[in-house]
């Protein structure tokens, strides 16, 4: 019997490094070879081969989306979304998918309306990564990453079988990482950081609004400049340049950087680096934090529930509304002192693609209309 066809769908893979574009390319690796359904990427950069499908789209970085952006009145990541959807139709034809997955609400909901119109017969499978919802009127099943999503949704109407509680899967290798870890001066060396300092990394868009970066850099200001060094990893784009200006106002052009790299060199720079420091109020489950995790650091975030139920023991938790924060909890993670191969354990053991695939596989399949 001809397996089924399913649509693993992010417009931003290819040309964007966020959470969503990591797990999506992690994703189709880890389920693309499994015995119950043809699995398809569709992404908006790069190139077509083999069952990775580019759709052409307006990139929302793009001139051609700022000018779009101004004339419709719409947020150019809007633009990508529509002009995505839009070139993927003729996919659909082609191919009819039983089941289309994705972590972008908007193109879901471009999805749910056409479905509706056309009378496709496609499933919803929604990765509820930013969180939204409740309520969820345009999906057909929705994987939550948190038991505190599960809980609120229910508490709101959502009826339990609509849900999965299934967090982000990473890949890891316990012993890659131990050795990488182990060469850290090498890498060091290798990627021109320095050799006298503990490297604070925090990882993520430069921006203000969402990954308070701003908030980083004077946090970092405030520690001995002789002691410390900072590592900005991100998205830079025109929202960056107000941060990269901060910086060079505060901080000594020797003691911090800021770059922006494909998101299989984030590991790298991980395993060279001393502190982790993400100072985001809100997430839905930050993929970042277990990329940290599974290079054995422990990560200094805002304490709430998400940070809580993703970390268990190994974070430290701080009010990051309140400043002078940042001494403390370096002081914190070295009382900690936890094993790194224990941090990494308890990584591979909660995330990993190797312990999580399964789950993966049988939340797509069960959408799946039987065929008699």
């Amino acid at each position: 019997m001809k397996k089924s066809s399913v649509f693993l769908v992010c417009t931003g893979v290819g040309h964007i490094n966020r959470g969503y574009e990591s797990f999506t390319k992690e994703c189709f690796a880890a389920l693309k070879d499994n015995d119950y359904f043809d699995l398809y990427l569709l992404k908006g950069g790069g190139q077509s081969e083999g069952k990775e499908l580019k759709i052409s789209c307006v990139q929302r970085n793009s001139s051609r989306a700022v000018f779009l952006s101004n004339i419709l009145k719409k947020e150019t990541y809007w633009i990508e979304e529509f002009t995505f959807f839009i070139n993927m139709i003729t996919k659909i034809i082609k191919y009819k998918p039983s089941v289309i997955y994705y972590s972008d609400f908007i193109l879901g909901t471009f999805l749910f309306h056409l479905r509706r119109f056309f009378k496709f017969k496609y499933k919803l499978l929604f990765s509820n990564g930013a969180p939204n919802g409740p309520p969820f009127k345009t999906e057909d099943h929705v994987q939550q990453l948190l038991p505190l999503y599960v809980t609120d949704s229910i508490a709101k109407g959502t009826p339990a079988d609509k849900m999965t509680l299934l967090p982000y899967a990473i890949k890891l290798n316990v012993q890659e990482n131990l050795d990488r870890i182990s060469k850290s001066k090498e890498i060091r060396k290798r990627l021109d950081l320095p050799l006298d300092k503990k490297i604070i990394i925090s990882v993520g868009a430069i921006n203000s609004y969402h990954k308070r970066m701003d908030y980083v850099v004077n946090e970092f200001s405030k520690l001995d400049q002789e002691a410390y060094y900072l590592l900005l990893l991100g998205q830079i784009h025109e929202e960056s340049e107000a941060i990269i200006d901060l910086a060079a106002q505060k901080l000594d052009k020797k003691n911090y950087a800021f770059k922006q790299v494909n998101s299989e060199e984030v590991p790298v720079y991980l395993a060279a680096s001393d502190i982790f420091m993400l100072a985001s109020l809100s997430e839905g489950l930050p993929r970042v934090l277990l990329e940290a995790l599974s290079n054995g650091l422990t990560p200094i975030v805002h304490d709430y529930n998400v940070t809580r139920q993703t970390l268990g023991k190994y974070g430290v938790f701080k009010d990051m509304t309140e400043t002078n924060i940042l001494t403390k909890a370096i002081n914190d993670v070295k009382n900690n002192n936890y094993e790194k191969v224990d941090i990494i354990n308890f990584t591979w053991e909660t995330y990993s693609w190797e312990n999580l695939s399964k789950k993966y596989t049988k939340m797509i399949y069960d959408l799946i209309p039987i065929k008699k």
